[in-house]
C-alpha cells in the first residue's frame, strides 16, 4: 500500500542478555544514537571522504524519506524503553506477545527492534529488526517492507535472471543505502503520480525527462519517467544523475530503462524466479546513445536538458491509433482533413462535429492535443454546413482551415498556436453549394479559394495577399465552361501555375489552370482516354518527379488514374485493373511519400476496410495493400485523407468509424 503522510514508528533498544559472546553494556546514549538515525545524522566531512557522501546532509531515515518523497511522507519516531531478549537468536517478532496488541492501541504503525549484535536486519509484517550499526539504508528497507509491503529487489539465489541485471544502486529497495527508489517503485508507494508518467502510445516520440531525484511532480513539461506497453512485463525509461546527496552511490548517470516483470510485487512472492525489475540497460545511456528495448522499441537520448534529459522513443509495432480516445476528442460528423508542417515535426487532423463545431486533433513530437476551433474563434464564427479544407500559409506561418458556414458563405480559420483568428471571405461573391478547396501560391504570395456557387454551381475563386481585400471572380465563366463539382487544387510552384481540377456536368474530369489571370481549360479524362467521374476527383502534386495526379472511381466501380510530368502529355490507366483490387465505394484520396519516392491511392470497400495502391515514381507496375487487414481498426464510413511526414513512420491514413472516433493506419 501507498505510504503517504506521518507514520508513527516504535524503535525498542534490545539488550540481549544471552549473546554470544557476551554483549558489553548498552552505551548510555542508546535511545540519542537511534533518534539520530532517525531523525537527523548528519555526515560529518570525514565521513563523506571516507563514503563518498559529498552533498548528503542528512543520513537520517526522516531526511531519506522526505527527500524521496516529495514530501508526501514523514516519521514520527519514538523511542520505547529498553527491552531484554534473553533468546539466543533474537526473533524479528520476540515482543509480539508482550508489546504487539499495545503499540497498535496506542496508534504505532511499526514497530523496530534495535539490537547491537546478533542477526543483522529483516522483517516480518508489523515488525522489523536492525543492528545499530547497520547502514541507515538497511533500517530503511525493512520499515518501507513494513508499512508497505514492497518487496525486496535485489537479486535472490534462485533467481533465473542474471544478477546484475537487478536494478541495484538505482533504488533503495535493491540496495539499502539511501538511493532514491525508481520511479515505478516511487509511484507504487504513491510518491510519484500516474498523470506524471507519459505511455507511449504512438510510433515515435519525443520526451523531456526530469532527474528522478528531483522533486515530484515534474515541472517544465518534463515527466518523471516514460511507460512502454501495458501489464506485465511493460518497461519504464527515466533519467538518473547524482542531483541530491541520495543518488552519490548510483553507477552511472543519464537514462535508464528497465523491465517490469511484475505488476504488483509483492513481498515474500517472486513467480517464476524473475527478478521484479530488470535493468534493460546496466549502464545509464548519455547523450547520442541507443539501445534497443522490448519488441524492438529503440531508446535514443537525444540531449541533455536543464533538469534532465530529452529522450525520443521509436515503436514499430504500432500501426493503428484511435486519435479521438488518445485525447478526449469530440466525435466527428465528417470526413477529416489533414496538414503536416514537417519543420515543427507536427501534423493536425481537422473535421466537423456534431454541432457543426470544427475541431482539431493534433500531434507534435512529445505527445497528441485536440481543440474545439469554433469554441475559441471570435464569437462571429458560424458553425460548419459542410466539410473544413486545410492548407498552409508559409508567409505568415499558419494553418487555414476553410470551410462553408451556416450561412452558405465561405470562411477560414487561422492560428499555429494560440488564438484562433476569422475572416468571412466570400462576402460580395456567391453563396456556396459545397465545400472549398485552397492553397497559398509562392510566386506571388496570395491566398486562393474555389467553391461551386449556388444557382449555377459555376467555380467561383476568392483572392487575396495578407490582411489585404479579397476580390472573387467567376473562374468557369472566365474558361466558358458550364457548371462543376467537387473541385480540387494543385499548386505547381515550379512554373507558378494554379490548377483546378474538377468533375464536370457531364461526368468528364477537367482542369481549369492560370498563372497571371487567364484561365486555360482542358478535358483530362477524354485526353487520357479514361471514362467519366461517378465521383469526386482527388489530386495531388509530387515536387521530387515534378508530376501531377488526378484519381477517381468510375462507374463501374473502378479507380483511374490521370497523370502527367511537368507540362507533358496526360496519360491515364485503370488502378483496379492493374492492381488486382476488390470492387471500391465512396471517393478516393492520395498522395505521395517523398522518404521513398512513391505514389499513394487510398480506396474504401464496400465493409468499409481500406485498400492501397501504391507505385514507384515513374513506374508502369502498382502494388496493392489491404491496409485494414494488415493494420487493423474498424470501418471507415467515408472518405479517409492520406498524408506523409519527414519522419518514421513516414505514410498515414486517417478516417471516421462508425463511432465518430478519428483513427489513424501509419506505417
Amino acid at each position: 500500500m501507498p505510504w503517504l503522510g506521518r507514520r508513527r514508528i516504535a524503535f525498542i533498544p534490545v539488550r540481549r542478555t544471552q549473546s554470544v559472546p557476551p554483549e558489553p553494556p548498552p552505551p548510555g546514549d542508546f535511545a540519542d544514537q537511534i533518534l539520530k538515525i532517525a531523525l537527523y545524522n548528519p555526515v560529518s566531512l570525514s565521513q563523506a571522504a571516507d563514503t563518498a557522501l559529498v552533498g548528503m546532509p542528512d543520513q537520517s531515515l526522516r531526511g531519506f524519506i522526505r527527500a524521496a518523497s516529495s514530501g508526501r511522507a514523514d516519521i514520527d519516531a519514538v523511542v520505547l524503553p529498553m527491552q531484554l531478549s534473553e533468546a539466543r537468536a533474537t526473533e524479528v517478532t520476540e515482543f509480539e506477545p508482550a508489546l504487539g496488541s499495545s503499540l497498535r492501541a496506542q496508534g504505532f504503525d511499526h514497530a523496530v527492534i534495535v539490537t547491537r549484535s546478533g542477526p543483522g536486519a529483516s522483517n516480518a509484517g508489523f515488525w522489523s529488526r536492525v543492528l545499530l550499526n547497520e547502514h541507515p539504508g538497511r533500517w530503511m528497507m525493512e520499515i518501507i517492507h513494513g508499512l508497505t509491503g514492497f518487496p525486496d529487489l535485489y537479486p535472490f539465489d534462485n533467481d533465473v535472471d542474471p544478477g546484475d541485471r537487478a536494478p541495484g544502486n538505482f533504488d533503495e529497495m535493491a540496495n539499502s543505502v539511501l538511493t532514491h527508489p525508481t520511479i515505478f517503485t516511487k509511484q507504487r508507494l504513491g510518491w510519484a503520480d500516474a498523470a506524471s508518467i507519459a505511455a507511449l502510445a504512438t510510433p515515435v516520440a519525443t520526451y523531456d525527462l526530469q532527474i528522478g531525484a528531483l522533486a515530484q511532480p515534474p515541472a517544465g513539461g518534463r515527466v518523471a519517467a516514460v511507460q512502454i506497453g501495458k501489464g506485465q512485463p511493460h518497461v519504464m525509461v527515466e533519467a538518473r544523475t547524482k542531483a541530491d546527496g541520495y543518488d552519490v552511490s548510483i553507477a552511472s548517470q543519464g537514462v535508464i530503462a528497465y523491465r517490469v516483470q511484475w505488476e504488483d510485487p509483492v513481498l515474500g512472492e517472486r513467480p517464476g524466479h524473475h527478478l521484479p525489475l530488470y535493468m534493460l540497460t546496466p549502464k545509464a545511456l548519455q547523450p547520442g546513445e541507443s539501445a534497443t528495448l522490448d519488441d524492438g522499441v529503440v531508446l535514443t537520448v537525444n540531449a541533455a536538458v536543464p533538469a534532465g534529459f530529452s529522450v525520443t522513443l521509436s515503436n514499430p509495432n504500432v500501426h493503428h491509433l484511435d486519435r479521438t480516445a488518445l485525447t478526449g476528442a469530440k466525435a466527428a460528423a465528417g470526413p477529416p482533413t489533414a496538414i503536416v508542417l514537417d519543420s515543427a515535426g507536427i501534423d493536425d487532423i481537422a473535421y466537423r462535429d456534431g454541432s457543426g463545431h470544427l475541431c482539431e486533433i493534433w500531434r507534435d513530437p512529445q505527445r497528441f492535443g485536440q481543440t474545439d476551433l469554433t469554441a475559441i474563434a471570435a464569437p462571429s464564427a458560424p458553425v460548419a454546413h459542410g466539410d473544413p479544407h486545410f492548407y498552409f500559409d508559409p508567409s505568415g506561418g499558419q494553418f487555414i482551415l476553410l470551410f462553408r458556414g451556416k450561412d452558405d458563405q465561405i470562411h477560414d480559420f487561422y492560428w499555429l498556436t494560440g488564438a484562433v483568428g476569422h475572416d468571412r471571405l466570400s462576402d460580395g461573391a456567391p453563396k456556396a453549394a459545397g465545400d472549398p478547396t485552397g492553397w497559398f501560391s509562392t510566386h506571388d504570395q496570395t491566398h486562393h479559394a474555389v467553391y461551386v456557387a449556388a444557382g449555377a454551381h459555376h467555380l467561383t475563386e476568392l483572392s487575396w495577399q495578407g490582411a489585404g481585400a479579397v476580390s472573387h471572380r467567376d473562374l468557369s465563366a472566365a474558361a466558358g465552361i458550364a457548371g462543376a463539382s467537387a473541385p480540387r487544387a494543385i499548386y505547381d510552384a515550379a512554373r507558378g501555375t494554379n490548377i483546378i481540377v474538377f468533375r464536370a456536368a457531364d461526368g468528364h474530369v477537367g482542369s481549369l489552370y492560370w498563372q497571371d489571370g487567364v484561365v486555360g481549360h482542358d478535358r483530362l479524362s477524354e485526353a487520357a482516354g479514361t471514362p467519366k467521374a461517378s465521383g469526386d476527383v482527388f489530386a495531388w502534386r509530387a515536387e521530387a518527379d515534378d508530376s501531377q495526379h488526378v484519381v477517381y472511381r468510375a462507374a463501374n466501380g473502378h479507380i483511374y488514374e490521370i497523370g502527367w510530368v511537368g507540362e507533358g502529355a496526360v496519360v491515364g490507366r485503370d488502378l483496379t485493373a492493374l492492381a488486382g483490387l476488390p470492387t471500391t465505394t465512396g471517393e478516393v484520396t492520395g498522395g505521395d511519400n517523398a522518404a521513398d519516392n512513391t505514389h499513394h491511392v487510398i480506396a474504401r470497400g464496400a465493409d468499409g476496410k481500406l485498400w492501397e495502391v501504391w507505385w514507384f515514381a515513374g513506374a508502369s507496375e502498382v502494388g496493392r495493400s489491404a491496409l485494414s487487414a494488415e493494420y487493423g481498426g474498424p470501418p471507415a464510413v467515408d472518405t479517409p485523407v492520406y498524408f506523409s511526414t519527414a519522419g518514421a513512420p513516414h505514410q498515414h491514413v486517417c478516417f471516421r468509424a462508425a463511432d465518430g472516433h478519428i483513427h489513424e493506419l501509419l506505417w
